[in-house]
């Protein structure tokens, strides 16, 4: 782990020690991590309104948001070339909206309360460290005050600090997933294990217990009802966050065997997706055939697939 940002006070720095060594207890509970994200960061600065999202090609899963202290439902929007995600991905830095007065914020897609304007906003990226190239944009952390100047520079380090400890979360997470993958050897991927079958089955066993849980309190005149609406909110939350969970986690196969080139690959990758032979993509390259051909049998290995339209299809999944 990094050390902490310079010129943070001994209180936010309790505060942040605290969550980290909660946080790494979590182990794969994403949503358990996300709400601890979001309620650490609270007890920093004051927030209106927040939300973490996660880059899926060119849409961003909004997998845990909330709303004067509410949750607030997750969902999948495509990114605009101007709003807040493609300005992250240009800059490669923390967005903050004295920077241009929010201009950024209201190119972008709305969410919470869309009749109340963030008077204050702090939107920290999740990094990923990449080979023999910039570091790429995985997600964000954002947070939004409805009163102006409430994110100062101890705000903004303690958002980015514990973003940076999001991502590592999930980046290791991820790769010991790809690791139990490489471990299992040829098979069906994550898609094809996620039938439709094995949907309804997850969705009966929830909802299942979401009942059992309002039945026992409807049947027992001492229960405190206020206390099982409570945990069937808690659980539909869940729910909620696991169902788009899952959907994700369904199509992570092209966006994980495309992450897996290198930034050249990537490129011969993108040109074959595009239909180009191998002299098409040498003089696109600028590299000789012989070149090309190399990465082009490098990317079929990582690919585990036979031949270029087979990979070409599984790239154009990744990106669409």
């Amino acid at each position: 782990m990094s050390e902490l940002p310079p010129r943070m006070g001994p209180a936010t720095t309790a505060i942040l020690r605290e969550a980290h060594h909660k946080i790494l207890a979590m182990g794969d509970d994403r949503f358990a991590v996300y709400e601890q994200v979001v309620r650490t960061l609270a007890k920093v600065a004051h927030v209106d309104s927040s939300y973490i999202g996660l880059l899926h090609g060119h849409k961003v899963r909004y997998v845990y948001g909330t709303e004067d202290q509410r949750f607030d439902d997750p969902v999948l929007h495509a990114y605009g070339p101007t709003g807040p995600v493609a300005w992250l991905l240009r800059h490669r830095q923390t967005y903050r909206h004295r920077y241009d007065g929010g201009a950024v914020l209201r190119a972008g897609t709305s969410f919470g309360d869309v009749t109340r304007r963030s008077a204050d906003v702090v939107t920290a990226p999740m990094l990923r460290p990449e080979r023999g190239a910039p570091d790429s944009v995985i997600g964000m952390v954002s947070l939004h005050s409805y009163t102006p100047d409430v994110y100062d520079d101890e705000a903004v380090r303690a958002c980015e600090w514990l973003t940076g400890v999001l991502a590592r979360v999930l980046v290791r997470q991820d790769e010991d997933r790809a690791a139990l993958a490489d471990l299992a050897g040829p098979g069906p991927d994550v898609a094809d294990a996620l039938t439709s079958h094995r949907v309804v089955e997850y969705l009966s066993g929830r909802v299942g217990g979401i009942r059992r849980t309002a039945l026992d309190a409807l049947e027992d005149p001492a229960a405190d009802l206020r206390a099982a609406l409570d945990e069937v909110r808690e659980r539909c939350e869940r729910v909620q966050y696991e169902l788009i969970d899952l959907t994700a986690r369904a199509d992570t196969g092209p966006a994980a065997r495309f992450a897996a080139l290198t930034p050249t690959e990537r490129t011969a990758a993108l040109l074959l997706a595009r239909g180009l032979g191998n002299r098409e993509m040498a003089a696109e390259l600028g590299l000789s055939v012989h070149t090309v051909k190399t990465h082009v049998k490098h990317v079929l290995a990582k690919y585990g697939m036979a031949d270029r339209e087979q990979v070409a299809a599984d790239v154009r999944r990744h990106v669409q």
